[in-house]
């Protein structure tokens, strides 16, 4: 006779081992992992640059954005991209060809998207290379050439269809209280090193600069801190996001 507890252990292995065989069907690797940045579509590289690892969507009402009056007609499209020395201007970097600053068609009360990225990142970097390719027609050296050259700081860009207010806050409005902070040790607090406004960009978005600072000859952020918090805060405009550390690997190392 077969012993009952041991049965019925065997039976919960076999459930287990369904559910695990389950999840690896439902949830395959991400595009990104799968095949290189030179073969990801149009589609995917502008999903890594608006809901990813690496980027994480907010939404901000127009009035604190800087839009000006209500209108009818919205901009579907998210913002354009453009490469260093290459491209659009940045007053002519939004969607849609709305200059920055104008309302986009959002108005003051309408909440609007906000795409917060990890700019210093790899998988950022291919992702907007592989869009100069398509957009601005880069060459392939090029796109290459903007993934594999080091970046000396940690760095974070946030661009949406309104920038008004990045062109009128500066580094001494941001910098009292914009920090990039580990969510598990709150002592890990990297403050803001530098500030670039849309308008002196090529590509406008507004680009905040940490330092890589080291923490006993390792980098200050590792695998052990789960998450990385970005706050900023210039007059009335508050942003927050976190980013997930255990997702933002390339070739198994952390790529921030």
């Amino acid at each position: 006779m077969v012993n009952q507890p041991y049965q019925w252990k065997q039976v919960a292995w076999l459930v287990v081992s369904v559910v695990f065989t389950a999840v690896l069907t439902t949830f395959p690797k991400d595009f990104w992992e799968e095949k290189p940045f030179t073969e990801w579509t149009e589609q995917e590289a502008m999903k890594l640059i608006s809901d990813s690892p690496w980027a994480r969507p907010l939404s901000v009402l127009g009035s604190i954005l800087g839009a000006r009056q209500t209108v009818t007609t919205r901009s579907s499209e998210l913002p354009n991209v453009a490469t260093p020395g290459r491209g659009r201007s940045s007053g002519e970097a939004m969607s849609t060809g709305t200059a920055m600053g104008e309302n986009a068609g959002f108005g003051p009360g309408d909440p609007t998207p906000v795409y917060v990225r990890w700019h210093s990142s790899v998988r950022m970097r291919q992702a907007l290379g592989r869009l100069g390719r398509f957009r601005v027609k880069v060459t392939e050296s090029e796109a290459r050439q903007l993934a594999e050259q080091p970046v000396e700081d940690y760095e974070i860009a946030v661009i949406a269809p309104i920038m008004g207010v990045f062109n009128d806050l500066s580094l001494e409005d941001f910098k009292p209280k914009t920090f990039l902070t580990s969510r598990k040790d709150r002592s890990k607090k990297i403050p803001l090193k530098s500030y670039t406004a849309p308008r002196n960009r090529s590509d406008g978005v507004a680009l905040f600069s940490f330092p890589r600072r080291l923490l006993g000859g390792k980098p200050v952020f590792g695998l052990e801190d789960q998450e990385v918090e970005f706050s900023a805060q210039g007059g009335r405009m508050v942003l927050k996001t976190s980013f997930k550390l255990a997702r933002m690997t390339t070739d198994g190392a952390l790529d921030l």
